[in-house]
């Protein structure tokens, strides 16, 4: 874990950013003044191979929504976390979990500790993404620079995806790659862009205009959707249009995937 600076941050897209979607909040200003810890990483598949051993946790479903070579998706029930339907070990970040079995991840690591272990909030996970840096990428602006910092859409990827707008650098992976593989950002943060999305505790909103400005998760007021909740960070498939510091996405709580896992966040008292 590392303990974030406190203070204030100006979060979402800045109005001239190219590659806006349609989910990106715009630009507003969000205070942080609590003790708030970090994950240096996502959580790995043998730290989620643990809770499993040690708690026998049901899955939120059975599954995993699988990307082909040509883009066709589709949920396969061979797939899981512990065999995502591509090569990776334990020093991979989890995949093919939902948010539901995230969450129980969370509260088996704070029964277990003693500590209130939890999921980011997204603008914790935006303002621990941007560590103190403005526009898409923490890492500057270079688009040949992504590779030396995360494992997103890139020229080797293009070799078997041809849909992606890809960064013009290669990362060594076409999927998933070891935790902290990658150059950490500024806050010493490992592969807080690419990789895997990492789901958030917010409910989706489609109005962002009365998003929490004290770090806090939003959750169901304002007409919350809490069936769906909110991943960050984009993954290995991402090119540069999701692969951007301000981008969220929206997916079903009990959702799995091939490019959705998470990390941990504490509060410190």
């Amino acid at each position: 874990m590392i303990e974030l600076p406190a203070g204030k941050a100006m979060l979402g897209a800045e109005p001239y950013e190219a590659n806006r979607k349609r989910g990106d909040m715009d630009l507003r200003e969000v205070t942080f003044d609590y003790r708030l810890a970090v994950a240096r990483t996502e959580t790995t598949r043998g730290q989620y191979r643990a809770f499993m051993a040690e708690t026998g946790h049901k899955m939120a479903e059975d599954g995993c929504n699988t990307w082909s070579t040509y883009r066709i998706m589709g949920y396969d029930r061979a797939n899981s976390w512990e065999s995502a339907g591509y090569p990776q070990n334990d020093s991979h970040p989890v995949v093919c979990v939902s948010h539901v079995d995230a969450t129980a991840y969370t509260q088996w690591l704070a029964a277990k500790t003693g500590k209130p272990y939890r999921l980011l909030s997204s603008a914790e996970y935006e303002y621990a993404t941007r560590a103190g840096t403005r526009g898409p990428w923490f890492w500057g602006t270079a688009n040949r620079d992504a590779c030396t910092y995360a494992n997103v859409a890139d020229r080797n990827l293009r070799r078997t995806h041809t849909f992606a707008p890809t960064f013009d650098c290669d990362d060594g992976y076409e999927r998933t790659a070891p935790v902290a593989k990658y150059k950490p950002n500024p806050w010493g943060l490992y592969d807080m862009l690419g990789n895997v999305w990492e789901w958030t505790d917010d409910c989706l909103h489609r109005d962002a205009s009365n998003a929490p400005l004290d770090g806090s998760a939003w959750l169901a007021e304002d007409n919350g959707e809490c069936d769906r909740r909110v991943p960050r960070g984009a993954s290995w498939v991402s090119g540069t249009d999701w692969t951007r510091a301000a981008a969220q996405a929206g997916d079903y709580a009990i959702y799995h995937s091939q490019l959705l896992g998470f990390r941990v966040a504490l509060t410190i008292e």
